[in-house]
């Protein structure tokens, strides 16, 4: 049965090209997808290459200024240990100071700190040996720093509160505690001039230079490596978003084509409910379009039971604004010949469903319906409505004004014994001459409302 059915229904399934079309697209992406993020990764990469190399090179000139700066302030104090009038000298603080405050401030640039950092970034040997040897001899240096320092300080002792503590102590010998002042002074100076410790700045100054040069060095060939990868990386995804875009504009020539033309058509066709034709479709639309048309033919049967649903107020089983307004213009196409228009307005609503609910304001409603229902309307509901929340209207044709007000008399009756209160309003199509029936209604509107007044003044008295 399904065979047949497909035979009769003909052509073929859009996921003949679409499932093809999807995978490709799927495959496209997804290699799009991992190449960008091997470019992220390849570029993110370049960046911690570059930035490891800047802190190398930024770490072994810190090691190289840490050192220098102690063995200038050093070399200073040493020089000139004191100063004032011969017998009332002074430690020389200033220089000294500065020594101190480069121990304080700047602890994290000595040479073991920044050999350990080094050690542990995992650098390439011979940038270690060169650091290793820089450290070395940036501690021998402040050794022999401490030592000629604790020489002139066993002269001129040290003040107190200027974190002079920070100076490691060193351990003078016998000897040297034995020594004369001048001597002290004479060793401490002798300390500094010798040749080691004079060369010792050269030799950090080089191998930090040195260091640093091989740090270039091993930056500019990974990053050679790296961009050369990174441009391949490129290429190949470039290619994949120009395939992606080629596959996309095939995909969409097949939609267009099988899909979104013959809808196109179909939209027309279905404006002017029109049958529609099953020519160039895939086998789904065409599916489509035969449940479109069995449901036209079931349409034009329901649609007298709709606009009779449409047309009628739920709450009160009357018709709705909707038929009123058709009826106006009907009457306004033709002309309003002998008619009445009365318009109703239910008093008090707003109290009811304010102090006994919302409930008891439909029934209300509902009871102002029945009582207008059994007063105006005639065999069937054609000329009352319910048009507003709480209004109403009725049209009377071919009546008198008496037949009117005996109406309206048993109509009040009516709401005595339901015990409810509807302000109402008429007018005749002999007020208004040859006008519209809008004219009518505004007539009826205004004597209503002001009924409607006095109903609420008169609540008001009462109230009092």
């Amino acid at each position: 049965m399904k065979n047949k059915v497909k035979s009769e229904i003909g052509g073929f399934t859009a996921n003949t090209f679409i499932i093809p079309l999807a995978a490709v697209l799927a495959a496209i992406i997804a290699c799009i997808a991992v190449l960008t993020m091997s470019v992220n990764r390849t570029s993110t990469d370049l960046i911690d290459i570059m930035q490891q190399a800047s802190d190398n090179q930024q770490l072994a000139t810190q090691l190289q200024a840490g050192s220098s700066i102690l063995a200038e302030t050093c070399s200073t104090f040493i020089q000139t240990p004191a100063v004032g009038a011969p017998g009332n000298k002074q430690v020389n603080a200033g220089p000294l100071n500065a020594y101190v405050t480069e121990l304080k401030d700047n602890a994290n640039r000595r040479g073991p700190q920044i050999a350990e950092r080094f050690r542990e970034m995992g650098v390439e040997k011979e940038i270690q040996d060169y650091i290793d040897a820089a450290a070395a001899r940036a501690e021998n240096m402040r050794r022999v720093q401490e030592h000629a320092i604790a020489l002139v300080a066993s002269v001129y002792p040290l003040p107190m509160g200027l974190d002079f503590d920070l100076i490691p102590t060193y351990e003078l010998t016998d000897e040297e505690l034995a020594l004369s002042a001048e001597e002290k002074l004479a060793k401490a100076g002798e300390l500094i001039a010798e040749r080691e410790y004079v060369q010792g700045r050269y030799f950090i100054s080089e191998n930090v230079e040195s260091c640093n040069e091989t740090v270039q060095l091993n930056f500019k060939i990974t990053a050679t490596a790296s961009k050369k990868h990174l441009s391949v990386l490129r290429t190949a995804n470039w290619t994949m978003i120009f395939l992606l875009i080629v596959t996309m504009i095939l995909t969409f020539i097949a939609f267009y084509r099988w899909i979104v033309n013959p809808l196109q058509q179909y939209a027309q066709l279905i404006t002017s409910d029109q049958i529609l034709k099953r020519k160039g479709a895939v086998r789904e639309l065409r599916s489509l379009v035969l449940a479109h048309n069995d449901l036209l033919r079931r349409r034009n049967k329901l649609e007298a039971i709709l606009r009779a649903a449409a047309e009628t107020d739920a709450l009160t089983g009357l018709p709705n604004r909707y038929s009123l307004e058709r009826y106006v213009l009907e009457v306004d196409e033709k002309g309003a010949d002998a008619l009445a228009v009365l318009l109703f307005d239910v008093n008090f609503l707003k109290r009811v469903n304010d102090t006994q609910g919302h409930l008891e304001g439909d029934k209300l409603l509902r009871t102002a319906a029945l009582c207008i229902r059994e007063t105006f309307c005639g065999g069937t509901l054609d000329n009352c409505y319910r048009y507003g929340g709480d209004e109403f209207a009725a049209i009377l044709k071919d009546c008198s004004e008496e037949e009117v007000k005996a109406k309206i008399d048993r109509f009040n009756r009516t709401l005595e014994r339901e015990k409810i209160s509807i302000s109402v309003g008429y007018a005749f199509t002999e007020e208004v001459g040859e006008g519209t029936f809008k004219k009518l209604m505004a007539i009826a509107d205004k004597r209503m409302y002001a009924q409607k007044r006095d109903a609420h003044k008169q609540d008001e008295q009462l109230s009092e």
